[in-house]
């Protein structure tokens, strides 16, 4: 079929024609799909001849041998309690049979001709498993295309792997093995290799070089120096994962589904060689020390970084100490107790093509920031903004040096056209959201959540979308979802630059009511919906 691109591209133009002929429906609030329990059922029935599927059925042993016919292709028996595999299965060979699911089981042990019974196994998923070996026979599988092992923390080692010529994917994400399977090198046909296991296995990045079909890599580095070597040799991929770290390992290292390289407790010192991949996605610095900002590290060819995370940095400062002209796809700014953070560009003039792409930044426990951002015109892709736990934090949006964007009645109008959700909780120095003779000029704005900010006094959130009708209905066109506040003091006390929207809710019956109950009761967390665009309905926290 061609590269890994190809191929998901056809599975995914595949998945969209079941969609859109009902036979798949969407998961809520997920990027999955599923079966319609009815289709599932009579597929399964029409098949049962050919697959077995006993999934999630908490079967505490494989079942009966009579089940176990000659024409089985295909077994799922994950998510069960499977603890024991029998010693001597009578079941004859299953030549028929290409993929076996024992995933998240109990299985401690497997017997040593387990797997040969199965000579043309293409597909063995035994991840999730507490089992400390593997016998001999899953060596013999020369058919065998996908070796799943994903978190089988007791596991210590792989017998060889030198006849499984076929295989394509190896994951060996979270498991205990302390060493590269031998005869790993030999494996030319890997496409799909993950050695993140919960110890450096890779010795040499050297024995990188045979795999010249790889598309995906998931691996861990301990040094830098290793780290450079390979990213000086290594050859074009799909996708990758990539540690860099000498000592533990992170527990939360994302999936391949990027370019992402995650440096984790590293000394990063300026005038220091720290290579990045020229294709790199996504960069995360996490408790990493000696770099006061990211212009540490060599950014200049990193003109693909969509997503940058940095979280518990001690050392950092700003973000970029002067402007950084080829970041113009970040799209997504991540930051986590930073607590030496002043500002996000420091010295020098700040950019405006630093932030042209930004969809998101997150702040939280950095507490030395005061101002978040200047508002210019580089903001105008901005989608989200999220600002919790800062406590020296006055102000998110300064106003720009120099003649305002735009005046109307002495007004600054800062426009974020885009801007769905915006969070501000835990901030008791936050005075203004913006400089006081401005307004954020909101045509998209979804969500807004103000909590335990006691000294703001003026939302500056002017929303041209929000109209009511004479009926008191609201516009079709309105896009605001929930309002969320913290207690009825500082809700009642707050003045809204919104000309209509605090008198509005007054008028809302429901809304009134809520408002009667709540003053008589336990100061809690609210929410206010805007129930279809057109009601008001008003929610304590905890309700419904």
């Amino acid at each position: 079929m061609g590269s890994r691109k190809a191929i998901e591209d056809c599975g995914h133009s595949i998945l969209e024609k079941f969609e859109q002929n009902f036979l798949l429906e969407r998961v809520e609030n997920s990027a999955y799909v599923k079966m319609h329990d009815v289709v599932r059922d009579m597929a399964l029935h029409m098949t049962r001849k050919r697959f077995m599927v006993k999934a999630g059925k908490w079967l505490k042993m494989l079942p009966n041998e009579e089940e176990w016919g000659e024409d089985l292709e295909k077994v799922s028996l994950m998510h069960n309690s499977i603890s024991a595999i029998p010693q001597h299965m009578k079941c004859p060979k299953f030549p028929k049979l290409t993929t076996l699911l024992l995933s998240h089981n109990s299985l401690k042990e497997i017997p040593g001709s387990f797997f040969e019974h199965f000579p043309n196994l293409k597909i063995l998923d035994l991840s999730h498993n507490p089992f400390e070996s593997l016998p001999s026979s899953i060596s013999a599988l020369e058919k065998l295309t996908v070796l799943l092992l994903i978190r089988c923390y007791n596991l210590a080692s792989l017998p060889s792997v030198l006849k499984l010529q076929a295989l394509k994917k190896l994951r060996l994400r979270g498991s205990g093995i302390k060493e590269i399977p031998q005869g790993l090198e030999m494996l030319v046909n890997l496409r799909y290799l993950d050695l993140l296991a919960m110890h450096p296995i890779l010795r040499n990045p050297e024995q990188m070089r045979e795999f010249n079909k790889l598309e995906v890599l998931e691996v861990w580095f301990c040094n830098m120096g290793d780290w450079n070597m390979y990213v000086g040799q290594r050859k074009r991929l799909h996708k990758y994962s990539i540690l860099v770290c000498p000592l533990y390992r992170s527990k939360d290292i994302p999936s391949a589904s990027s370019k992402l390289v995650l440096f984790e407790r590293i000394e990063i010192i300026f005038g220091d060689a720290v290579m990045l991949p020229y294709d790199i996605q996504q960069l995360h610095l996490k408790h990493c020390y000696g770099a006061r900002s990211l212009n540490d590290i060599r950014l200049r060819d990193a003109i693909h970084l969509k997503g940058c995370t940095m979280e518990g940095c001690f050392d950092l400062e700003s973000i970029f100490s002067s402007k950084c002209d080829q970041l113009k796809k970040l799209e997504s700014l991540t930051l986590r107790n930073l607590p030496d953070l002043t500002v996000l560009v420091g010295v020098g003039e700040s950019s405006l093509s630093t932030f042209s792409s930004l969809k998101e930044i997150t702040l939280c426990s950095s507490h030395k920031i005061k101002k978040l951002f200047e508002a210019d015109r580089a903001l105008h892709n901005l989608e989200k903004i999220e600002v919790n736990h800062c406590l020296q934090l006055d102000e998110i949006i300064t106003e720009p040096e120099g003649e305002g964007m735009s005046t109307n009645n002495d007004s600054l109008k800062f426009n974020f056209p885009k801007l769905k959700t915006l969070i501000l909780s835990n901030l008791p120095k936050l005075k203004a959201i913006c400089s006081e003779n401005a307004v954020m000029v909101c045509n998209s704005l979804q969500v807004i959540e103000i909590s335990n900010c006691p000294k703001v006094k003026r939302i500056p959130l002017y929303l041209p979308q929000l109209e009511v009708d004479d009926e008191g209905k609201l516009s079709p066109s309105n896009t605001l979802q929930e309002i969320r506040v913290r207690t009825m003091d500082w809700w009642e006390s707050v003045e809204w630059e919104h000309p209509t929207l605090f008198s509005m809710l007054k008028c809302c019956s429901t809304f009134a009511q809520v408002l009667q109950s709540l003053q008589f009761g336990v100061e809690a967390s609210c929410w206010l919906k805007f129930r279809y665009r057109y009601a008001f309905e008003w929610l304590r926290s905890g309700v419904g």
